[in-house]
């Protein structure tokens, strides 16, 4: 069986370190971007299984927007998103832009593998 790709968006990498090297060890391979505008450059240029994105990138070009311009796109609609948001993070959008699970921060590892295996259909 291929390897699963995940793309992780997330202006904070330092608070993902340990996350990545964890779900690299579980055998995903895992690109990293720290934006929005870096995040949907990679998707344009490889396949992915699964996005786990910061519902909180700083700029224009936040999670939620970022969020919004793959939700639009034919080739991206698809795509299973688990969404990282503040422990009191905004719900609201959450309905009108649609993930496949979230996570509140600060979460365990734990946590976030068994959201990555639910979310990709995996035991």
């Amino acid at each position: 069986m291929a390897k699963r790709r995940i793309l992780l968006i997330d202006h904070r990498p330092e608070h993902m370190r340990q996350p990545v090297i964890r779900l690299q060890l579980e055998g995903y391979v895992v690109d990293e971007a720290s934006d929005g505008r870096a995040g949907l450059e990679k998707l344009r240029g490889g396949r992915y299984d699964l996005l786990l994105l910061d519902a909180e990138l700083p700029g224009a070009d936040d999670g939620w927007e970022t969020l919004r311009q793959i939700r639009s796109r034919d080739d991206l609609k698809d795509l299973k998103v688990i969404v990282f948001m503040a422990a009191q993070g905004e719900t609201g959008k959450l309905v009108l832009l649609p993930v496949d699970a979230e996570l509140r921060r600060p979460f365990p590892i734990g946590e976030l593998l068994a959201k990555v295996r639910q979310v990709l259909g995996e035991k």
